[in-house]
């Protein structure tokens, strides 16, 4: 049997129900469509890796392809703004004005949404570290206090961040089992 044999892959339902989210819809019209209960469509959402990570992973491959659809749109919306902008309507001028300095980003954020781990180990990862995490801080108390000026925090921060990632990693592979992931 090879790897790929023994890997849990998404069911029918699983891959239909993606369909439908990524079409914006709720997990309740999702649910009806493909056949299941809401709340199974809840639990995949968020307790199954491999349903979290595929919808993470299409959802980015979404925005990627919009994105470059908007790149090749670029030069012709910036032609109009720029006709707006020049056209003697005050309203017209203001509106292209607005445009261009969001586009510049003086206006506010305009990025797109970041996705999530687009992975099975990716989603059991981040999982993992926020139960190390927790599990570190209660088996060593309060935190220090933090002050203004700590030359050792940054050192102590990064010291932290190294045994929450050796505590996930050391993990992963039975959490990987547990999922029918191995």
């Amino acid at each position: 049997m090879t790897k790929q044999d023994k890997t849990r892959q998404l069911s029918i339902e699983q891959a239909n129900a993606l369909e439908h989210l990524l079409q914006g819809q709720s997990d309740r019209a999702a649910a009806e469509a493909v056949g299941v209960a809401r709340q199974t469509i809840w639990e995949w959402r968020n307790h199954d890796p491999l349903f979290i990570a595929e919808l993470n992973r299409q959802k980015s491959e979404m925005w990627t392809e919009a994105r470059e659809r908007l790149k090749s749109l670029a030069n012709r919306a910036l032609d109009t703004i720029e006709q707006q902008l020049d056209s003697g309507d005050p309203k017209a001028s203001l509106a292209a004005a607005k445009y261009i300095l969001q586009g510049t980003r003086l206006l506010g954020e305009t990025d797109l949404p970041k996705g999530g781990p687009t992975t099975p180990e990716g989603v059991l990862m981040a999982e993992l570290r926020t139960d190390a995490r927790q599990e570190l801080a209660a088996t060593e108390g309060p935190a220090m206090p933090r002050f203004d000026f700590d030359p050792f925090r940054a050192e102590r921060e990064e010291e932290l961040s190294n045994r929450v990632e050796d505590l996930a990693n050391s993990r992963l592979k039975k959490a990987m089992a547990e999922a029918g992931l191995s």
